[in-house]
């Protein structure tokens, strides 16, 4: 069911991995193909924002700061899952590992090489700061429309 606390968090944090992408986009390689980066981090927080924050932003005040932080690590968390998970496919599909087993491991080893790669403290920042600003207008906009 649309809510209005649905509808503000996903289109803050939509904002917020556009924004992130492109912090992370000079910080990349030469010659990747980076036109898809900042649609895919719009879209994760889309997402995020509708299926995880805006359905708990109707709770008590002092549960905006929590719903902020989980919120940042869920898009977080998600985007470099995401972004391991076609990495590895890319590569299984060049016969690079020896079973599924070994593949399903790379993608958290994958993301561990992006965290360490592409977080920065501004990445950091802002990400902290959209969640913080998307959880607070969504509980607001939960207890105005809601």
């Amino acid at each position: 069911m649309p809510t209005a606390a649905k509808l503000v968090a996903a289109l803050i944090l939509s904002a917020t991995g556009w924004f992130c992408a492109e912090l992370i986009k000079p910080l990349m390689e030469e010659g990747r193909d980076l036109s898809k980066l900042s649609p895919i981090c719009a879209l994760i927080g889309l997402f995020v924002g509708w299926k995880f924050l805006g359905p708990r932003a109707d709770r008590r005040l002092g549960s905006v700061g929590a719903n902020a932080f989980t919120t940042a690590l869920v898009q977080a968390g998600l985007t470099f899952f995401i972004f391991a998970f076609a990495i590895m496919i890319k590569q299984s599909l060049r016969k690079a590992y020896d079973g599924p087993i070994e593949a399903l491991q790379d993608i958290f080893m994958i993301s561990v090489d992006f965290y360490h790669k592409y977080v920065t403290g501004e990445v950091m920042v802002a990400v902290l700061l959209g969640g913080g600003l998307a959880s607070w207008c969504a509980f607001n906009a939960a207890r105005k429309w809601g």
